[in-house]
């Protein structure tokens, strides 16, 4: 007989031809990972090693440029199982920075990490060099280049970027930065006159760019929340009060149906954004692909909040203890909704756009069906 948990088990909600082999892969990952690391604090560099040396940090690379040549939706697939396993990894960051760099004529060699540059600086000085602070540059312990790109509320008609600065080049200092909740290693980058290369015609725009990072970041918190959400229906299916499961509870219930219907709201707009962000760049307009991703972003950071909350309220007592592994998935929910950009800011970002495309316009951007 099949048990009330295994019922509630959501079924994959990202596809790609090469899907159910990278979470195959990533499940016996991170079982590795989590006897590495028990209390599931920090990323475990013997994972991040293990998954470059399979080729799947540059899934949607082609293989002359020293990628896999798989397509974003198999890099989103495995972002999505990363996180449903409540792993922290750079693919995000790496593998858009990566992404970018391979526009150029040469292979990719070495680790890149990536930045939002802050939202006064749209570009360098006359004198090719950038003057910025950046607080908290993730993984930028091993990476030899740093991807420099305008934060969405610097963007123009014709904004400029990205750029590529040495880390260990002249004007750049490094010091250590606060710690994540999730794990993931941030560094302060100090950039005084720094010498900055614009990367070749060709490379993605700023704007898309942007629209990967969020599409990422969506998928990972989808997987964080299906990965939190899994683990509270099996709690409250098993746990009895009364000599009854919690779950015939009505009030319980109903706080499992709502995080169910967060879950299908965050992966309609990530589905949507995603579509949007494959046609073709010639009819993905990028107000259409910027308010696709913004809305993707911020509705998966509703759904992050929203199913974080109900997953600790749900478990009581249990589920603030470190042996359980539920903080595993609500420390990442909480730190991935508000990275690489604060989700109160990608929604001022998204309403500034309603306000200067005309609600309307914005309403059919957000409503018709992504281009073919």
């Amino acid at each position: 007989m099949t048990t009330p948990a295994k019922t509630r088990r959501r079924e994959p909600t990202i596809t790609s031809e090469y899907a159910d082999e990278l979470r195959e892969v990533v499940r016996g990952l991170a079982a590795d990972a989590a006897e590495e690391d028990p209390a599931g604090e920090a990323p475990g560099p013997a994972l991040w090693e293990r998954l470059a040396e399979l080729g799947m940090t540059r899934l949607d690379i082609p293989e002359t440029a020293g990628g896999s040549g798989g397509t974003f939706d198999d890099l989103l697939a495995l972002t999505h199982a990363l996180a449903r396993h409540a792993v922290t990894t750079p693919v995000t960051e790496s593998a858009t920075a990566d992404w970018c760099l391979a526009s150029g004529a040469s292979r990719l060699t070495g680790t890149v990490t990536l930045a939002l540059l802050p939202t006064d600086i749209t570009e360098p000085g006359a004198d090719g060099t950038i003057t910025a602070q950046l607080p908290a540059v993730p993984w930028v312990s091993g990476a030899h280049t740093l991807l420099l790109v305008p934060a969405a509320e610097a963007a123009g008609a014709h904004e400029a970027g990205p750029w590529t600065v040495d880390l260990e080049g002249p004007g750049v200092t490094r010091r250590p930065s606060a710690p994540a909740l999730c794990g993931t290693p941030y560094e302060a980058v100090d950039l005084t006159a720094a010498p900055v290369l614009a990367l070749p015609p060709g490379a993605p725009s700023p704007a898309r760019i942007r629209a990967r990072l969020a599409l990422l970041r969506s998928a990972a918190l989808l997987g964080a929340a299906e990965g939190a959400y899994e683990l509270t229906a099996a709690h409250v299916s098993q746990r009895e009060q009364f000599g009854a499961p919690l779950l015939k509870i009505p009030a319980v219930a109903a706080h499992l149906a709502t995080m169910r219907v967060h879950l299908l709201q965050a992966e309609a707009a990530l589905n949507h954004a995603r579509d949007t962000y494959r046609a073709d760049t010639a009819t993905a307009t990028p107000v259409r692909l910027t308010a696709a991703a913004a809305t993707a972003r911020i509705t998966a950071a509703a759904t992050s909040t929203e199913v974080a909350r109900s997953a600790h309220q749900l478990h009581g007592a249990l589920g603030i203890t470190a042996e359980y592994p539920l903080h595993r998935y609500t420390r990442r929910l909480w730190a991935w909704r508000d990275t690489p950009v604060p989700q109160q800011a990608e929604t001022a970002a998204l309403g500034r756009l309603a306000v200067a495309a005309g609600e309307a316009t914005l309403w059919d951007v957000l409503t018709a069906p992504a281009p073919n």
